[in-house]
């Protein structure tokens, strides 16, 4: 069998609310999927390339993937993964997302010919995951109608972004509490929005309100300023812009700089390299959160194969597509219900997209 069609789908999709991190605003998401066809079986990646997280440009990421498509998918045995991915390595070595969607594809192609769903194959470790919703930075009365909204819905984990100001995520998380109780869990992500001594100050003073973790309190660069901070800390805390694929591993796990990493796909470059990641990390004694980019359902879908599939994804943020405008997957994929995230067992990632969502919000101006 051979590879007959790679198709490129650039897309824009607006978000329904902007949201706020400590380093951007957030107004849409910026996709590409790319479509491989062969013998009338369809396979799909995501790539999701954002210059903060990703250090990629859009236009670089969908130049590439159109290149690599048309050279090297094209003809290809979908069977040599494992070369691809190689190749992909060296040809697009700064271009992780691009590197995710290739991966992601070919993984849902070769599961889909022999009829048994990403999650399985990896090692079918669970059959659902609690459902963690993010809120972005507002203030504190807009976040605690968010959370109670949140929990009128079902949700029953949620995740406040802070980095802005000790002193007001502190109260935010206070109100929170406070104000809406504690049968539902709680972590924070601060996207390194704080200094070392303004992060430990800030979780100490949190150490009662009941907090999972707390992901990235400072600076991707400072990996001696994580590790302070994860010694000090009551709260654990979990390394995520500091983890791109392995090679940002190895150290955070000699350094003991955070007692959790953040593995996402679009970082790392696709599900052959986190489920390597994630077992790297079990060898350490360290769990592992499984997230994601503002991405479609798509991307989604291939995150929450890994989180079902391996035991050491000990928690998940796979929320990337809750806001979006519209859902170009028609059927199958990463599903919601009563406030957890499964899947059906139906092969590869069992998606189904939807050719007018494709087209009506298609990139025309992808540079």
């Amino acid at each position: 069998m051979k590879i007959e069609t790679a198709e490129i789908h650039p897309l824009r999709i607006p978000r329904l609310t902007p949201f706020k991190v400590a380093y951007a605003t957030r107004t849409e998401c910026r996709s590409i999927l790319l479509e491989l066809g062969a013998n009338d079986v369809t396979g799909w990646g995501e790539a999701v390339p954002v210059r903060e997280v990703t250090g990629e440009r859009y236009a670089d990421t969908l130049d590439a993937l159109r290149r690599f498509a048309a050279n090297r998918l094209v003809g290809a045995d979908p069977g040599a993964r494992e070369d691809l991915r190689a190749i992909s390595r060296r040809e697009m070595a700064r271009l992780p997302a691009a590197r995710c969607a290739v991966d992601c594809a070919l993984r849902d192609l070769e599961c889909r010919r022999l009829g048994v769903p990403v999650h399985r194959l990896l090692g079918s470790a669970r059959t659902s995951v609690l459902a963690r919703v993010s809120v972005g930075i507002m203030d504190a009365r807009e976040t605690v109608a968010s959370v109670r909204n949140l929990l009128a819905l079902g949700v029953r984990s949620v995740k406040l972004k802070i980095g802005l100001g000790a002193s007001g995520d502190a109260d935010r998380v206070r109100r929170v509490r406070s104000e809406l109780g504690r049968d539902f869990r709680v972590s924070l992500d601060a996207n390194g929005g704080y200094g070392t001594a303004e992060a430990i100050a800030l979780l100490t003073g949190l150490a009662g309100e009941e907090i999972e973790f707390v992901e990235q309190p400072v600076p991707a660069s400072d990996l001696a300023g994580l590790a302070e901070v994860n010694r000090a800390s009551p709260i654990p805390v979990c390394a995520d812009e500091a983890v791109h694929g392995m090679e940002s591993l190895l150290p955070i796990l000699s350094l003991k700089a955070a007692r959790l990493v953040n593995v996402k796909l679009q970082k790392c470059g696709g599900i052959t390299e986190a489920d390597l990641m994630v077992r790297t990390a079990e060898s350490a004694g360290i769990g592992v959160l499984l997230g994601c980019m503002i991405e479609t359902r798509v991307g989604i879908s291939a995150g929450l194969a890994v989180a079902l599939g391996l035991a050491n994804v000990v928690h998940t943020d796979l929320d990337g597509a809750n806001d979006l405008a519209a859902d170009p997957v028609a059927g199958g994929g990463a599903k919601l219900t009563d406030g957890k995230q499964s899947m059906d067992d139906q092969p590869g990632l069992g998606l189904a997209l939807d050719p007018t969502v494709l087209k009506k919000y298609r990139d025309s101006d992808p540079l």
